[in-house]
């Protein structure tokens, strides 16, 4: 609730930037079009409902940004948090004057603060204080942009309109700063020509309210110093805090690597990460929207305090599975294990990404299935002709997949690699579905041999190696190209097993693992062979099949059937 209210008080106070930017840029036409503008532009927050509105937005969005830098363990920020923080800062020095010039003395002593009295005194009266005005215009305009910045580009649609919005960026205030200089340009012009007593016959600046220019004098020094007051306060509060904090021993955060960080009382693990000089990716700015700080946590899991409605929307919103958390919202209380799940550089379309799948550690059964004699094939048939029959091959041992609860997970030219398990921990039901599923490859290439007799020129054979083991689930792949697979010893030894079918003349090479965790008998003339494979140093040890398990009495024993595959 706290970080809406955040939001939505300063797109408040955006919205009045914006309309009083608006109104600026209608002095590249003349002052008296801005002097008309401002009915349908700035006028309309003095509406009572809306002024209290802005008056409420303005308190609420100062108190809950000092209060969030107050409340930062470490300030190991990135460029565009330390400009926004440093911009904000600056508001109030920068508006002070202009505040107490115009709205405060307007309300406390009935003194018009039109826009030729304004310009007359920027432009003519108090030049040094005109250009200030431009230089704050530009303040206040980057620091609501980078606000904005922040919140939209965690949305999906924000690539596609990031230059639309980019631009208007930069023609809103440049208009402004536009209209402003040829307006402040016109009344000067008139001024030289008709005496500073009158300006267009609107204003006699002459005649200014004596008492509220003895109240405005007044008013600078102590507005002046209670803005710098206002500034420095959160700073001061920070190092009190820290000086406290010092005395306390503070949680631990072991990482993978080794490496220990300790966590300052009250501070967030990505603040403590950063202050460690561990670079994390936080897209949003820790503000639990882009989930790119995401964390898989070990060790201690069970002593954090459960999700609050900000990160539980988020994890939800990605699918996280256990054991996830954002780093931007925990705050330890006891040691934790934790391991970054996304690299420093993530990008928001990143963290769009489901949080099952950025790359974990699982128990997983690797299948690899290659096409036999597929060179003879190429050589004996039209190109076209073995595209069609590749396509038909395929075409089916993905359904053969979807069918029994596996995962297409990559394409290697004729052939193709599955898992099993990877969204699942049930151990013998992914053992299951993996032999389910490579009786049914077996069971299809046999129905596509009779359906395209009449265009083979030999009978279509595969083979099918398999193994269980971990394995590093994730999106992997080039840029923009990432799909679903898995790495690791386990993959590998798939396929080394599936190579060995060729040098046994079978059909399937299945590891001794796979009959030692699971519900499958072995058949009664199986012979265990143990070598080292390829590329590898230790033994495994496999039984080369030239006929499925009998499966039916493992299918009887459970009364699930086999998943399917999303």
């Amino acid at each position: 609730m706290i970080q809406n209210l955040r939001l939505y008080s300063g797109l408040t106070l955006f919205a009045y930037v914006l309309t009083h930017l608006l109104n600026h840029a209608a002095g590249i036409v003349s002052p008296e079009f801005m002097e008309t503008a401002a009915n349908y532009t700035t006028e309309l927050w003095q509406f009572p409902p809306l002024e209290i509105l802005l008056l409420v937005a303005l308190i609420t969005h100062f108190l809950l940004a000092t209060a969030r830098l107050t409340s930062r363990r470490s300030l190991r920020l990135r460029k565009s948090e330390w400009a926004q923080m440093i911009l904000g800062l600056c508001i109030p020095f920068l508006l002070f004057r202009h505040i107490i010039a115009t709205r405060v003395v307007d309300l406390g002593f009935n003194v018009d603060p039109a826009y030729e009295r304004v310009l007359l005194d920027l432009a003519v009266f108090l030049p040094s204080q005109g250009l200030l005005q431009a230089i704050t215009i530009i303040v206040v305009w980057t620091h609501g942009c980078i606000g904005i910045y922040f919140w939209l580009r965690v949305k999906p649609f924000f690539p596609k309109w990031r230059n639309v919005l980019g631009t208007l960026a930069i023609l809103i205030p440049t208009l402004a700063l536009a209209g402003y200089g040829a307006a402040a340009a016109e009344i000067m012009r008139r001024v030289d020509e008709g005496g500073r007593k009158y300006v267009f016959g609107v204003l006699d600046a002459a005649n200014v309210n004596d008492a509220a220019v003895a109240f405005y004098e007044k008013a600078l020094v102590p507005c002046m110093i209670a803005a710098i007051l206002l500034a420095l306060a959160p700073f001061v509060v920070r190092q009190v805090r820290q000086t406290f904090d010092r005395v306390k021993r503070g949680p631990i955060l072991n990482l993978p690597n080794g490496r220990t960080v300790r966590v300052a009382p009250g501070a967030t693990a990505l603040e403590a990460l950063r202050d460690a000089g561990i670079p994390m990716a936080s897209v949003c700015g820790g503000h639990g929207r882009c989930t790119t700080c995401r964390l898989h946590c070990g060790s201690g899991l069970d002593q954090l305090a459960a999700p609050g409605p900000i990160e539980h929307a988020a994890l939800k919103s990605i699918g996280a599975p256990n054991g996830m958390r954002l780093a931007c919202q925990i705050r330890p209380q006891n040691d934790l294990a934790v391991a970054p799940l996304l690299p420093p550089n993530a990008s928001a379309r990143d963290g769009r990404r489901p949080g099952g799948l950025s790359g974990s550690e699982r128990q997983v059964v690797s299948m690899f299935v290659d096409l036999r004699d597929s060179t003879r094939l190429g050589e004996m048939k039209m190109p076209y002709d073995v595209l069609f029959i590749l396509n038909q091959f395929f075409a089916e041992m993905t359904e053969a997949l979807r069918s029994t609860g596996g995962f297409y997970a990559q394409f290697t030219g004729d052939g193709l690699m599955a898992l099993y398990g990877h969204q699942s921990d049930d151990t013998e039901r992914m053992i299951l579905n993996a032999f389910e599923g490579a009786a049914e490859m077996l069971r299809r290439i046999d129905a596509l041999n009779e359906h395209l007799k009449s265009e083979l020129p030999h009978t279509l054979r595969i083979g099918i190696g398999m193994h269980m083991g971990k394995a590093i689930v994730g999106e992997m792949g080039p840029p923009g190209h990432e799909n679903i697979s898995a790495i690791g010893d386990t993959i590998n030894t798939a396929a080394r097993l599936e190579a060995q079918t060729k040098g046994h003349g079978v059909p399937l090479v299945i590891s001794k693992t796979l009959f030692d965790h699971g519900p499958i008998p072995l058949p009664d003339y199986a012979v265990l062979h143990e070598v080292a494979l390829r590329g590898k140093d230790r033994s495994v040890a496999y039984y080369a099949l030239e006929t499925m398990p009998d499966l039916t009495g493992a299918m009887a024993g459970t009364d699930q059937k086999p998943a399917m595959a999303t």
